[in-house]
């Protein structure tokens, strides 16, 4: 069925107008925002140094970053040649699109990521990354639980 067109003499729209439907492009998250939201997260995981170690750089390829690690380097048998290393529990770096908000605990202990929010778990996208675009209360509530499950795994262990 043709629409008419209201330009000129033809029914037709001319080449240059015509309609197209197509999806919207993704909405991009603002830089400033993303700066926001590191600034949050970062506040949350301070709140835990001490009893962790936030000197040892995070491997970010000169991205913002920020990382808690456990005070003294811990000998994982398996692992690492069974070398003593500096053990991280949670990291942030800035990333182009997104905060990466990353929780090891939930790698070393299946009871841990069993834990996690319905939500929280929904932003995991890969072993222990969480893609944070957005901040609400709820959302800084998960990650403020799942970091002090990590702390407390972490206190069991023997790391802390």
């Amino acid at each position: 069925m043709r629409v008419p067109f209201a330009v000129g003499s033809s029914s037709s729209p001319p080449n240059n107008l015509l309609l197209r439907f197509r999806p919207m492009p993704a909405r991009k998250t603002n830089s400033s925002s993303l700066e926001i939201i590191f600034d949050e997260l970062l506040h949350l995981l301070q709140r835990h140094s001490p009893p962790f170690r936030t000197d040892v750089r995070c491997m970010s390829a000169g991205k913002k970053s920020f990382q808690l690690t456990v005070p003294k380097p811990v000998a994982i048998p398996g692992a690492y040649g069974g070398k003593p290393v500096d053990l991280p529990m949670a990291s942030l770096i800035l990333q182009k699109d997104y905060v990466g908000f990353y929780l090891m605990c939930i790698y070393t202990s299946a009871t841990d990521k069993i834990k996690l929010s319905p939500a929280l778990r929904k932003l995991l996208k890969g072993k222990t990354c969480f893609q944070i675009k957005h901040l609400d209360d709820a959302l800084r509530k998960d990650i403020a639980s799942a970091l002090s499950q990590g702390t407390k795994t972490y206190k069991q262990r023997g790391w802390l």
